[in-house]
Parts: C-alpha cells; sequence; structure tokens
C-alpha cells in the first residue's frame, strides 16, 4: 500500500514486491532513494539507489522505476512507461532498456498500433534526455 512518503509501491508478474522512498540524506545534486521489499523468491531485499548514477542502458528493473518515480515519467493512464517484457524482470536482472523500448515501438508499428508506438517513443525520449543531462 502507498503512503505518502513513497515515490512508488507496485510488483510485476514474477512475485517482485517493492516501495521505494527517499533516503534520509537525499539532496537536489545526489537524489537518494531506498528501494525496499521481497524478491521473487520471497526473499527481503533493501537497496540504496543513487538516481543519478542510473544507466539505463544496464539497468535492473528496481533501478529504472525509481528513476521513472524520480523523473515523473508519465504512465499514459497505467501502471508504468516501461515496455511490458519487464514484468518478467526479477530482482536481480539488468537489461538495456534503451534497447527495449527501439523493440516495443518497432512491435507497435508492425502492428499499427501508431498511439503505443509514439508513447513508447515519449518515454524512450525521456530516459535518453536523462543520460545526455549526465
Amino acid at each position: 500500500m502507498k503512503t505518502d512518503d513513497m515515490l512508488y509501491s507496485g510488483g510485476n508478474g514474477t512475485g517482485l514486491s517493492f516501495y521505494i522512498k527517499y533516503a534520509e540524506g537525499s539532496t537536489e545534486d545526489d537524489p537518494t532513494v531506498i528501494a525496499k521489499g521481497v524478491d521473487e523468491n520471497g526473499n527481503e531485499f533493501e537497496q540504496t539507489i543513487h538516481i543519478n548514477k542510473i544507466n539505463p542502458q544496464n539497468a535492473s528493473l528496481v533501478e529504472m522505476t525509481a528513476l521513472e518515480s524520480y523523473m515523473g515519467v508519465d504512465k499514459n493512464g497505467g501502471l508504468t512507461s516501461l515496455p511490458p517484457e519487464t514484468g518478467m524482470m526479477g530482482l536481480s536482472d539488468r537489461t538495456d532498456f534503451m534497447d527495449m523500448f527501439q523493440k516495443q515501438i518497432s512491435d507497435m508499428i508492425l502492428l499499427s498500433q501508431k498511439r503505443a508506438a509514439a508513447y513508447y517513443q515519449y518515454s524512450m525520449q525521456a530516459y535518453w534526455d536523462f543520460m545526455n543531462k549526465k
């Protein structure tokens, strides 16, 4: 259940479930969050994530969810701005989310889903902009 001080509370289809809050000592120059929850095997975990150190080309689902929440990326009325394949990622899985976005956009174009393709293009651009500011 999400409380007022949480940036995110949720999970995915693997059983991974977590929440994200700002860490004590988080600053504007070094935004830092704590992710706490249960992994896909039922084991509790806690991670400290420095937002500015996240690399969307090699990130975990928890890191990208922290970045998405911090940036306030539009979720288009859904649960996430991230591609559907993230629903099968475990806690330790890492991937190139930018490649994942490209594949999702290509699939949506192939299926003549122009609105969905445009939405994923928008989402991907938000993460490119983040990387380019570093």
